[in-house]
């Protein structure tokens, strides 16, 4: 199995938080759109073999284009890659841009999952982070879409700015009342180059508060699960049935193909795993979409091992020690003796409250606490070789 993931890089204003790489020169869709179609005919072969089972458009905001464009990528997919006829067939969509019509159009092209940026269900935080669509727009097009595709995300961000924990989990109740089928809630955080870091720096924003935005992650954590939600990965709840099928794969390393400036890719072939991506730049991508890599790396064994680690502990159910045995006994007593020191630390971690060690049969799993998810990324690290 595989997926293809469609990097659309447009959008009508620049979010003061995103470090995404987009342009507002939305005249230039027609040509990002043919430079798309080599690039992917040209890459075909790194999937030679493989089912796409997945096709996930990003960006940036896919929203912008119009039916008729996004049935060309789809046509031109379809003759080019095997893709199942159950595919998963995901369209990233603006609240603003939700109508009766496009929606229409979507579900006619084939999309069985929306993916709405609704952000926030509070007009002030909306403006705070600059977005376009209000409050209203948020609840209308989350019920719009749920009436026409079953399979609707939306994505929620808190700690912003002054934000209380009273404030969040009212935001939370809303989404736990509209029901959608996942959701994906991210805390605010201030990236290199942003507006809002040349904001803070400037002392015209405040930065988020760790200690806060951490009580409202545990907040969230509690609040869906009682309502019906797992929580299958650290940013990601869904109603059972409905976990992201595409996301799903890049957390458990499945191949996967980028199209368009700054998307990324990973591949496996008989005798290597690597991965690559786009350069961040239009320009570039329009003069030569197959040559616009900005990097590309065999993985190590090192490679693998740490990023089998960090994407496990990321997903509800956790890591298995013995499949990491398995994967790296071949590479000689290096990765096994560096697992038994670490049995230690293990311990540790399950005494701090921050990972449980289950033992099904000859399996060891090792799961992250709700305490634990909050500082996932670092507990990856510690294990790392």
């Amino acid at each position: 199995m595989a997926g293809l993931y469609i990097h659309i890089p447009f959008c009508r204003r620049r979010c003061n938080y995103c470090d995404f790489y987009f342009i507002t020169n939305t005249a230039l869709i027609d040509n990002f759109l043919a430079a798309l179609s080599k690039e992917l005919a040209v890459r075909a072969n790194l999937l030679s073999g493989e089912q796409i089972e997945t096709i996930y458009f990003g960006g940036g905001t896919p929203s912008l284009l119009a039916p008729t464009q996004i049935d060309t990528i789809l046509n031109l997919i379809a003759k080019t890659y095997s893709v199942v006829s159950t595919v998963e067939l995901t369209l990233e969509v603006n609240p603003e841009d939700v109508t009766e019509a496009y929606l229409h159009d979507l579900v006619r092209l084939g999309f069985n999952r929306l993916s709405l940026g609704v952000q926030s269900f509070r007009d002030s935080k909306l403006r705070w982070l600059s977005r376009e669509h209000t409050a209203a727009q948020s609840r209308r097009a989350l019920e719009l879409a749920q009436a026409h595709v079953e399979n609707v995300s939306i994505d929620l961000m808190f700690g912003i700015e002054h934000e209380s924990l009273t404030e969040w989990e009212e935001e939370l109740e809303i989404a736990i009342l509209l029901q959608p089928k996942h959701l994906s809630t991210y805390s605010l955080t201030v990236e290199p180059r942003t507006l809002l870091e040349k904001l803070i720096k400037r002392g015209l924003r405040q930065p988020p508060l760790d200690a806060v935005q951490v009580q409202m992650f545990l907040l969230t954590m509690q609040r869906l699960r009682e309502h019906g939600y797992e929580h299958y990965e650290v940013s990601n709840f869904a109603k059972p049935g409905f976990h992201s099928r595409h996301n799903r794969a890049y957390w458990n390393r499945v191949p996967y193909l980028g199209f368009g400036p700054s998307a990324h890719s990973f591949v496996i072939t008989p005798h290597s795993e690597e991965r690559f991506a786009n350069q961040p730049s239009l320009k570039t991508y329009l003069e030569a979409p197959e040559y616009a890599l900005s990097f590309r790396e065999i993985l190590s064994p090192k490679d693998i091992f740490n990023e089998m680690v960090l994407l496990g502990l990321r997903q509800g159910g956790g890591i298995d020690l013995s499949e990491l045995e398995e994967k790296f006994c071949n590479f000689g007593t290096y990765f096994l003796t560096h697992l038994k020191q670490r049995a230690t630390k293990l311990e540790s971690l399950k005494t701090e409250g921050l990972i449980t060690i289950e033992t099904q049969g000859a399996h060891q799993i090792i799961k992250l606490t709700d305490k634990g998810f909050t500082l996932a990324d670092a507990i990856a690290e510690s294990l790392f070789v």
